[in-house]
């Protein structure tokens, strides 16, 4: 059964979905049942009058692409976070898909890979350094 850790206003909900495409979504929040309502042609999620008191979950939001880089090369932060660690040194050789940084997000790490091959021509990142959504993070160079 595919399960969720959401995140609403600091407070962490571990939520179960049996059946996503059934409808009414039956989900199991915290270990109580709700029903949630997708309104299909606007994306959203209404949840109607619950015949439990528990928390509706909140849609979970869907990871945006990450912004055009600051400058050509760079490789940006996809969310904000913190530098867990960092692979790379400038200077070295980089290929499609290797890992160049862990940014810690919401008490998961998430690697980010390089998306081109080239050189590591600048870091702009420490470790333990907290970092904005966007914010450039290493720039590539041919």
């Amino acid at each position: 059964m595919p399960g969720y850790q959401v995140t609403i206003a600091g407070k962490t909900y571990n939520v179960e979905v049996p059946n996503p495409q059934e409808r009414p979504v039956r989900a199991i929040v915290d270990g109580e049942a709700v029903e949630v309502w997708l309104d299909e042609d606007a994306g959203a999620v209404s949840a109607p009058q619950p015949a439990i008191s528990a928390p509706a979950p909140a849609p979970v939001p869907v990871a945006a692409p990450a912004p055009t880089a600051a400058a050509a090369g760079d490789v940006t932060a996809p969310l904000p976070g913190v530098i867990i660690s960092i692979a790379v040194k400038v200077g070295e050789r980089v290929t499609v898909g290797q890992e160049l940084c862990v940014l810690e997000a919401m008490k998961m790490n998430n690697p980010i890979r390089s998306t081109a091959n080239g050189t590591v021509t600048a870091v702009h990142i420490s470790v333990g350094q907290q970092i904005q959504h966007g914010a450039p993070l290493l720039t590539l160079g041919d």
